[in-house]
């Protein structure tokens, strides 16, 4: 599940630098737009503007809001109250930079705040609704038009111009805002199936895996019992002889744990060691199973390696065991007390901690196996 959490992470980040990469192309067009167009024309037509002292601050204006909300989509923390307010704040600027061209001069060669406040639109609203865009675009039209009807230049001709330019203008902007939603939608969609692809082929590797090496523990437990029973068949093992029986409660313990894994509970772990206590009660053995604490998800190697101690030790005992599981947020440990004698004690089955003491005295042998939650720092 790691595997594949890990991969529906990548393909999110594909995903988001896919916006990114968007949202870096369209600030850097209404910076040129506004920072390099609009100055130049204003340049050219700075006599002509009045009060200059307006026109001006309209631009410096528009550059703040440009700078603000471009750090916003940047950071993806244009939300919509500010987004709306900034570009409200963008339709009334504009007001006031119209307000300063000659009469009849809004669409001419002094005009530059229509077209900007279109962009700016835009940059703010991208990741708003649609309509939203419309009807921002529709109000900076519409200040346009309420300007030439005020002069009394709206004639035909002038009317033929508005429409060109609204074509030239709005249209290329929202063209361009359904576009990168367009684009961003479709990096989504293929990312989700990139994802769903990944996925399925993570499960299908992980199944592999997990049949593999189920095939290769079924194989060694038959080189281990296939022998055994071989032995019992031809009578050339006796099962009155306490090594063979011995050998026999080690190999059914281990077949139980095997079967056991595959069921799907929240601690695996008890069961395996439940299937290892079953075999020493089935010889009369008496054992009594604990567990404390709440027990993490473990590996199958840490289980088997876990249980194996209890198993050695369970089919070893002779008429008691207690098996006791403690769950710390250091450690789980594994530990089983039985009447099995010293010769029980083996090396450790794999690369956990093992721990194993022999009361003489009491004919006692205590096994410890910890398997660390957290590596210790």
């Amino acid at each position: 599940m790691g595997t594949l959490s890990a991969a529906g992470m990548a393909n999110g980040m594909i995903a988001t630098r896919f916006a990114m990469a968007v949202n870096i192309g369209l600030v850097v067009i209404v910076g040129v737009w506004h920072l390099g167009l609009d100055t130049l024309l204003m340049l050219r037509g700075w006599q002509e503007y009045e009060p200059r002292a307006a026109a001006a601050g309209s631009w410096l204006a528009l550059a703040v809001i440009q700078t603000v909300g471009s750090i916003l989509l940047l950071r993806s923390a244009l939300g919509g109250p500010i987004a709306r307010w900034l570009a409200g704040a963008s339709l009334v600027t504009g007001v006031v930079a119209t307000a300063t061209y000659p009469a009849g001069g809004m669409i001419s060669e002094v005009s530059w705040a229509w077209n900007t406040v279109g962009w700016f639109g835009v940059l703010l609203l991208m990741q708003r609704p649609l309509w939203e865009l419309v009807v921002l675009l529709a109000a900076n039209t519409a200040v346009t038009v309420g300007f030439l009807v005020a002069d009394g230049a709206l004639d035909q001709v002038m009317l033929s111009r508005l429409l060109a330019v609204t074509h030239t203008t709005a249209g290329v902007q929202l063209t361009f805002a359904y576009l990168a939603r367009q684009l961003n939608d479709g990096a989504r969609e293929a990312t989700e199936t990139a994802a769903g692809q990944a996925e399925r082929l993570a499960r299908a590797t992980a199944d592999e895996t997990v049949h593999a090496e189920r095939r290769r523990r079924y194989e060694y437990l038959r080189s281990r019992v296939e022998p055994l029973l071989r032995g019992l068949a031809e009578r050339q093992l006796d099962p009155g002889d306490t090594v063979v029986r011995h050998r026999a409660a080690v190999e059914a313990a281990r077949l139980r744990r095997l079967f056991v894994e595959t069921d799907d509970t929240p601690h695996p772990l008890l069961h395996e060691l439940r299937a290892c206590a079953d075999v020493a009660e089935r010889r009369g053995v008496r054992v009594t199973l604990l567990s404390y604490g709440d027990l993490p998800d473990l590996p199958t190697s840490a289980r088997g390696e876990l249980a194996e101690g209890a198993l050695l030790v369970l089919a070893a005992a002779a008429t008691q065991a207690r098996v006791t599981v403690v769950t710390t947020p250091e450690d789980v440990v594994v530990s089983v007390v039985a009447d099995a004698p010293p010769e029980t004690l083996v090396e450790s089955p794999g690369q956990l901690t093992v721990s194993a003491v022999y009361d003489q005295e009491e004919d006692q042998l205590w096994w410890e196996t910890r398997w660390p939650v957290r590596p210790a720092p």
